[in-house]
């Protein structure tokens, strides 16, 4: 990239020369806990099949941890020029050249991103100028490396892909030279066409990945959208709008781009869900409010745990709840309700008082790519993404909607034996 191009990207973001500056005041925070920070994304790997594999090696990982503390300590140091644009797009290619696809760099940033927040706020806290001025400069920098590191590995991808349609072209050209004197070659190419209907099933898996990587992107707007009704400054009004329009790119080119990888086991065990719903409810609190619907929150007081994955079951709360907020442009009411449901199973029910689904729609919601959202506001994974976690869970889900009075999703899930209740 040239100085012009990266210069041009750090004014489309409105990265400023008083931002660089303002991330300096960070270098004691950094400086004091970059032991610590490493040491924690380190142990997030290391509780994962996938990245642990790429920490077996002794070696490797020492790298791998002096690597991070250079970056930390580089992310508030500066200077923010292009030899810092190439160091950031170096990191994007060694992900790819060793396999790391993108939903484990882009949780690394969001990550230290939550690791970092409390430490700036303490330090700060009686400064709130000085600490909104540092967490939007933070961001910013942080979301330029995540757009760099993603076009690195979107590079490298492509590269495998040009390859493979090259190999298809060469194929078909053998083909049509002499299909009937040749069965060998035609019996390589038929096993060529079966690996690209496989490359293609893989796409519409990739698709869902990107849907899931997108929600977690839903509360960070969330929270910028937040900061941004709390301010008077015109300035740093349009600085927060500017990081709600990057995350909302971000989302966008990793719904478009992000390469198949399948994701990790579930974390089963005993799962209390009202704070699952609790911590959900508050994730989208300013939502709710900026559309003003009401929210009515119901549970069983001595409501028995389920055998689930609290990350899992909060992905399918924020993608019925956010569906429900969208379905209510207006206003309404939002029920989360939770109560047993027999002896062996809890119901969980959301429901809304907005358009509802129209009866041709309704038969097929959980089918992939079928949305009732406008063009280009949806990519009709939500509900698919639903459907499978439920049933890793052991349960099931069901929808019931009447054009113009609202929407009810109810879930049944199995609750956890009395003898491993916590």
């Amino acid at each position: 990239m040239a100085v012009d191009d990266w210069e041009t990207r750090k004014e489309f973001l409105r990265f400023t020369k008083e931002e660089e500056v303002a991330l300096t005041a960070l270098q004691p925070i950094m400086a004091q806990h970059v032991d610590e920070l490493v040491g924690a994304f380190y142990r997030h790997l290391l509780s994962f099949p996938e990245t642990r594999t790429f920490l077996t090696d002794e070696l490797i990982s020492t790298r791998l941890l002096e690597a991070q503390k250079r970056y930390l300590l580089s992310l508030v140091t500066g200077p923010y020029d292009q030899d810092y644009e190439e160091g950031r797009r170096r990191i994007g290619q060694v992900h790819a050249r060793l396999g790391l696809t993108p939903e484990w760099y882009l949780g690394a940033y969001a990550l230290y991103l939550s690791l970092l927040e409390p430490l700036i706020f303490e330090r700060f806290r009686t400064q709130p100028a000085k600490y909104v001025a540092i967490r939007i400069a933070l961001t910013k920098i942080m979301f330029l490396d995540m757009q760099l590191a993603l076009e690195a590995y979107i590079e490298k991808s492509s590269e495998g892909q040009e390859y493979a349609v090259n190999q298809l072209t060469g194929f078909t050209r053998e083909l049509e030279k002499g299909l009937t004197q040749n069965r060998q070659v035609l019996s390589e190419t038929q096993q060529q066409l079966r690996l690209t209907e496989r490359l293609a099933e893989l796409g519409t898996l990739a698709a869902g990945m990107a849907h899931e990587i997108g929600t977690p992107m839903n509360v960070i707007l969330g929270r910028a959208e937040l900061l941004m009704r709390r301010t008077d400054d015109e300035t740093m009004k349009k600085g927060l709008e500017i990081i709600a329009a990057q995350v909302e790119r971000i989302t966008r080119l990793m719904n478009q781009l992000l390469t198949v990888a399948r994701r990790g086991p579930p974390n089963f065990g005993p799962l209390d869900l009202r704070g699952v719903i609790k911590n959900c409810l508050d994730a989208v609190e300013e939502r709710l409010s900026r559309h003003c619907i009401q929210v009515v929150s119901e549970h069983d007081e001595d409501l028995p745990q389920i055998h689930g994955d609290s990350d899992l079951m909060m992905q399918v709360l924020l993608n019925l709840v956010l569906n429900a907020v969208q379905a209510m442009p207006e206003g309404g009411t939002l029920r989360v309700a939770a109560a047993r449901e027999g002896e062996h199973h809890i119901r969980l029910t959301v429901a809304d008082t907005g358009h509802g689904i129209p009866p041709d729609v309704l038969p097929k919601i959980f089918e992939p790519f079928v949305t009732t959202k406008e063009r280009g506001k949806g990519t009709g994974l939500g509900l698919t993404v639903v459907l499978g976690i439920v049933h890793e869970h052991g349960g099931s889900i069901t929808v019931d909607s009447m054009a113009g009075q609202g929407t009810t999703f109810t879930l049944f899930l199995p609750k956890v034996a009395p003898s491993f209740q916590q």
